[in-house]
Parts: C-alpha cells; structure tokens; sequence
C-alpha cells in the first residue's frame, strides 16, 4: 500500500522549536559517534531492522537527505528526524523524513519537536512549503503533523486516499 501524503501548504508563521524536557537536547546528527545509537532508536520506532548500513544509505550519506536531527540523552540519540529533497515528486517543497522516536522516549513531545526544527531548516534553505509521507497507522504522528500546519493530500499521484484520510481521522479523533 502506498503511503499517505501530508502537505504544509506555507513556511509563514512557524512556532518554535519548543524547550526540551530536562536531560534531552536537540542538535544535528554528530557522525559516527551517533551510528549505533540512531540505527537501535530507528529499529525500536519501526519495529523493523535498521543496521548501520540503512542508516548510512537511507540517511546519513543519502545523496537526498540534507540534514538529520537527533534528541539525545547523555550524548546517545534516543529520537530523530531528518529533511530531504525530491524535486520530482515534491517541486519546492522540503521533505519531513524519517520522523521515529524510541518507545521508552515517547510522549514527550521529541517529535514535535524535531518537526519544528526541520520545518525551520527548510525555511533557512528557501523552501516555499513542505511535504511528508507517513502510514495510515501512525496515528500519533499523524495528530502531531497536523498540529504543525500539515494537511492531507487526498490524491496524491492520482491515487484517491480520500477513504482512506476518513478512516485514519476517525481512528485518530473518535466517530
């Protein structure tokens, strides 16, 4: 199944990057020091395998992805987006990427929070708006993207999500 698309339709007005709960900074990707620590957070938030290899190829020296975010705690990423680029698919925009907080990390708002400071990274490089795919069961994520301006895209490559967008609405908020 193909994903769902999201879209900020402007730049204009953003809210802050907002504090950080005591012990956790923001700061971007420091390198190998943060491989071991960024490939086991993104393994955790996807259940699903990411070695060093994936990080490297999907993130970290992918020709696309400008720029990774992580949150850490005494140094070790426990949290982490990151930015890229698609002109083809996605013309000026920025894209909200890779997007995963580890479950003993959740509910604190890291997240969000790395979604600020991506979306403030796309303004610094010129982009007019931005742009994310996500799962229909990401629905926490799905809650705090639209919190942050973006709104769904209902045909996307010509494919008609807007049954799809009801249900995931309904999961997300009741009725």
């Amino acid at each position: 199944m193909s994903h769902l698309v999201m879209r900020r339709p402007d730049l204009r007005d953003l809210a802050p990057v907002p504090p950080m709960p005591a012990g956790y900074v923001l700061r971007p990707y420091a390198g190998e020091a943060d491989l071991a620590g960024l490939a086991e957070t993104l393994a955790a938030a996807f259940a699903e395998a990411w070695p060093e290899e994936r990080v490297r190829r999907s993130l970290t020296e992918a020709a696309d992805v400008d720029a990774v975010f992580v949150v850490a705690v005494e140094g070790r990423p426990v949290a982490t987006a990151s930015s890229n680029h698609r002109p083809g698919q996605f013309p000026g925009a920025g894209v909200v990427h890779w997007v995963g907080t580890h479950p003993a990390h959740r509910g604190r708002g890291l997240g969000s929070a790395l979604v600020a400071r991506v979306l403030q990274h796309f303004v610094a490089l010129g982009d007019g708006h931005a742009a994310l795919e996500t799962d229909d069961e990401r629905l926490p994520a799905i809650r705090s993207y639209l919190r942050h301006g973006f709104l769904p895209v209902y045909d996307p490559n010509g494919e008609d999500h807007r049954d799809r967008w009801s249900a995931v609405v309904r999961a997300a908020f009741g009725g």
